[in-house]
């Protein structure tokens, strides 16, 4: 495979110092340019087209998740991945929202940044396990959930109903049954490759899978399809220590 091409956007130097070092001690990776914040983050993703951006999210001017939906829209092969120091839904639905594949908090260990960055590369979902957690149990509660975007017809049915994930909500989509267990496994923090392994399915058939729920809660990545099941009522992550991230 071929280099995996980063920017780096963060407001302070030594962050995205420590972060282009971190990198280029990495085999598969180049660090093509950085950013200090979300207006030249964006300027610069259009010159240089990364495979992936590390993005800042509080940052002066343009902030990360402006930053990220303008980057999202204009430059759709790339992928972002947030990674700042807040955990909190303030900050991470909003960012999923506008379009980031993943979402890490800036006391993850090296390794983590580094899968995370191949991970949404290949369009599989990167969390940091706080993150996993305010998801299950905010966005699955009666906690009203900030976005940095207008309602969309699925989350105006969610709010009128006063539902999450209390079953499927009226109007929501129909999914054949390896689809839905495709989300239920999304949802507990599965890759492709334990999902196939858990479903007994190629990688390839997991793919398709990802793919038609893409299409049937027209989103454009599986993120966006975890954060559409639940909104819709069809899923919910595990919340139960036995049964969170492995089959």
């Amino acid at each position: 495979m071929d280099l995996c091409r980063l920017l780096l956007v963060d407001d302070h130097p030594l962050m995205r110092d420590a972060l282009a070092n971190l990198f280029r001690a990495e085999p598969g990776f180049e660090v093509v340019g950085e950013a200090g914040e979300g207006a030249e983050a964006v300027e610069k993703c259009l010159a240089l087209q990364p495979d992936v951006v590390l993005m800042d999210i509080r940052m002066p001017g343009m902030d990360g998740i402006e930053a990220t939906e303008q980057i999202v829209r204009q430059c759709p092969s790339t992928k972002v991945l947030a990674l700042t120091t807040f955990s909190t839904l303030e900050y991470v639905v909003p960012a999923l929202r506008a379009g980031a594949s993943g979402y890490l908090v800036k006391d993850a260990r090296h390794n983590e940044i580094v899968s995370a960055a191949s991970l949404v590369r290949e369009d599989e979902l990167a969390l940091s396990p706080s993150v996993a957690s305010s998801l299950a149990n905010n966005v699955l509660g009666d906690v009203p959930v900030p976005s940095v975007r207008r309602r969309s017809r699925r989350e105006a049915v969610a709010h009128a109903s006063g539902l999450w994930a209390t079953g499927p909500l009226p109007g929501a989509p129909q999914l054949a049954p390896r689809e839905l267990e495709t989300l239920e496994s999304i949802a507990r923090g599965l890759n492709n490759a334990e999902i196939a392994e858990r479903m007994s399915v190629s990688h390839g058939s997991v793919k398709a899978y990802v793919s038609r729920l893409c299409e049937k809660l027209a989103v454009r990545d599986r993120v966006q399809v975890l954060i559409a099941g639940i909104e819709w009522g069809l899923v919910k992550p595990a919340l139960d220590d036995d049964d969170a991230g492995r089959p």
